[in-house]
């Protein structure tokens, strides 16, 4: 499953769990699992709350449009990396 697979299908997940990639772009492989299980290999991208919690942001912050699987990969990987919102002027 790739980064672009696990964002598209965050809802079948447990809050509780952990989004760990390869990197933080969309094609790199991605796997859900809780926390302490680290698949090997993969390093620690967010846990599923705050991934939500990115898009839910994104959202918010543009009333009126619904975010696709781009803008949901874009939001995610922002805070993955700078542990803030994704602006809308990006």
């Amino acid at each position: 499953m790739t980064l672009r697979d696990v964002i598209a299908r965050l809802d079948e997940f447990e809050a509780g769990e952990t989004i760990f990639a390869e990197s933080p772009t969309p094609t790199a492989q991605a796997v859900v699992a809780p926390e302490h299980a680290s698949p090997a290999g993969l390093n620690y991208l967010l846990e599923v709350d705050l991934a939500r919690e990115a898009i839910e942001v994104w959202q918010a912050w543009r009333p009126g449009q619904a975010p696709r699987v781009e803008d949901k990969l874009a939001a995610v990987i922002y805070y993955a990396e700078h542990d803030a919102w994704l602006p809308t002027s990006s």
